[in-house]
């Protein structure tokens, strides 16, 4: 005789749980009842939205997912589920994007393949389909699965594109970026942040925790919209909202700051020692020193960094201004990070030196990297800003496969395991057009392979092609986190 253990794991294997599975397996009205309750949960879902209004797109409207009642139709938020449930011990509620069941006893959602036939099949047929059979009893089952039960085709994974939704290309390079990050993938797709238990209004972490399902949950090559997560973002920021030109290093910033909010147990001051994942993924610490030319004290502060903005056209103003010579060369990563480190001289009422009394010294200002981040973000500046003009600045900087950031740091010269420092290419944006039109795509590394994704075009490519573009974004991953500097 079968144990009570038993049982319960092979309900909950056949039929999603066992609270399913109780509700399934007696065949009488009762049975009969749940499944066209379901069913009517699942029409009035793909007819209507929750106000009324006729769409199927319930996703567009609303970012939050509600929950309808499959016993008595009631419509709930996710905090006010479960006190119905407690009331009326009422179990099963359909999501409203999704239309996928949620199981208040086990407090997650749940699958059925019966449940999937019955509502899939003509109205004609449902209750007939609907009744399940064990899949033991037939052979012709068994044949069947095992011939076309296989593992998801490596080349479809990691190549889908996104629909340019318009003028949302900005949008697209940045989370194809996050897409194709191995330590992302890991948090996002390992139960990371859920969204059915986010109370959060707008949720960018929610829509980007979809995002992620959304990218992985099917072996279709074609692109989908990330319609979710631009909602999110235009009602996170009236400045994104619209279809105007957006630059993709200002949505980057905005879209690890919203992620950062989203954690649970964040701080929200960066100089309170926040823990979370997305402040130990996404941030680092910059150290400014200014000494005082005079007196040689020092004044340092130390500020969060999500990112390096690096200047491309440091070689190009010091020749002009007679500080170089012979044939100009073309600018590289490390030119412009020695360039970013180096000593700058500040002239006198720049600075007021405490150690000469407050009065305006001359002085030299050193940045340096005190604390670097998991995944380092490089902007190479090309967009110029004046008085006069506003103009894009052209031209290729060459930047390597694989980068060591020791020489940048404030211990340059310490007797360390350099291959903690070492962080390898995963994505390079670009930006092609003029400043006020133009038009962004960006090289993910998938894996050992290079893809070029222009929205929902994604085109195979070799590593001699990505070195050779003029970059915008440079994203780099430490390479062993295990070794990570301190």
């Amino acid at each position: 005789m079968a144990s009570v253990a038993s049982v319960s794991l092979l309900s909950e294997a056949e039929f999603g749980c066992e609270h399913l599975a109780s509700k399934l397996t007696n065949d009488g009205p009762a049975s009969d009842q749940f499944k066209k309750s379901f069913l009517n949960a699942n029409n009035a879902l793909g007819r209507t939205n929750l106000d009324g209004s006729s769409t199927k797109i319930i996703s567009s409207r609303f970012l939050k997912p509600k929950y309808t009642c499959v016993a008595c139709s009631e419509v709930f938020m996710n905090g006010d589920r479960k006190a119905h449930a407690d009331k009326t011990g009422h179990q099963f509620y359909m999501e409203s994007r999704s239309r996928a069941l949620f199981c208040q006893s086990c407090e997650d959602f749940v699958y059925d393949h019966g449940l999937e036939r019955f509502r899939s099949s003509t109205p004609e047929v449902t209750l007939q389909v609907s009744k399940k059979r064990r899949f033991s009893d037939s052979s012709a089952d068994e044949l069947y699965v095992r011939s076309n039960a296989t593992k998801r085709p490596c080349a479809k994974q990691g190549v889908r594109g996104l629909f340019n939704l318009g003028q949302t290309c900005y949008l697209n390079v940045i989370l194809q970026t996050l897409l194709h990050d191995p330590i992302l993938n890991t948090y996002f797709l390992g139960n990371g942040h859920q969204p059915h238990d986010c109370t959060v209004p707008d949720c960018v972490g929610c829509a980007v925790s979809e995002a992620f399902a959304d990218f992985n949950s099917c072996d279709k090559a074609e692109g989908f919209a990330a319609l979710n997560l631009l909602l999110a973002s235009w009602r996170a920021s009236p400045a994104l909202a619209g279809y105007q030109q957006q630059d993709a290093h200002e949505y980057y910033q905005f879209l690890v700051d919203k992620l950062h909010a989203s954690t649970d147990g964040h701080r929200e001051g960066h100089g309170k020692g926040c823990s979370c994942f997305f402040h130990r993924t996404f941030y680092g610490k910059l150290r400014s020193s200014v000494t005082c030319d005079k007196c040689g004290n020092i004044t340092r502060t130390e500020d969060p960094m999500v990112d390096l903005s690096l200047d491309v056209q440091v070689q190009a103003k010091k020749r002009a201004m007679g500080g170089a010579v012979g044939p100009p060369t073309t600018p590289t990563l490390n030119g412009c990070l020695e360039s970013f480190t180096s000593p700058e001289k500040l002239m006198a009422g720049v600075y007021n030196c405490s150690g000469c009394g407050g009065t305006p010294q001359k002085a030299t200002k050193q940045l340096r990297i005190k604390k670097l981040p998991a995944i380092l973000c490089m902007q190479l500046k090309r967009f110029e800003h004046t008085f006069s003009v506003s103009e894009k600045v052209e031209g290729r900087i060459d930047f390597p496969l694989s980068i060591n950031m020791l020489p940048y740091t404030t211990n340059p010269n310490s007797r360390v395991d350099k291959s903690r420092y070492i962080y390898d290419l995963s994505s390079a944006v670009v930006h092609k057009g003029k400043l006020e039109a133009g038009h962004y795509y960006v090289y993910c590394r998938q894996g050992d392979q290079w893809m070029l994704f222009n929205d929902d075009q994604v085109t195979a490519v070799s590593e001699a092609d990505v070195l050779g573009v003029d970059a915008y974004l440079l994203f780099y991953n430490l390479r062993s986190l295990s070794t990570a500097p301190p």
